[in-house]
């Protein structure tokens, strides 16, 4: 949860910023720059698991603040993670 409040997690935003990537853009779309914003509220690839977050959680989950600092949203929040498996080469199941 700190990394995705400070930006310092292994999406291709920060990555390309440390050298470790080539791009920024998100390898799901390359659309825009993979950032956390990007990757919760915004990218098509992950439609559908945002769509189950939201039902979940209602108007809360449409804000980046609600997500990532509402105690009542980390459940939902880490089941997106987890349905998306974005991150997990880096952090396993969540």
């Amino acid at each position: 949860l700190i990394q995705l409040r400070t930006g310092h997690i292994p999406l291709n935003k920060h990555l390309h910023r440390i050298s470790k990537a080539p791009s920024p853009l998100c390898p799901s779309c390359r659309e825009r720059d993979e950032s956390v914003h990007h990757y919760l509220l915004a990218c098509p690839t992950y439609t559908r698991q945002r769509s189950a977050m939201r039902a979940e959680l209602g108007p809360k989950a449409h804000q980046l603040k609600n997500l990532l600092n509402d105690n009542k949203c980390t459940k939902s929040l880490f089941k997106f993670i987890a349905r998306t498996r974005r991150l997990l080469s880096s952090f396993g199941d969540v």
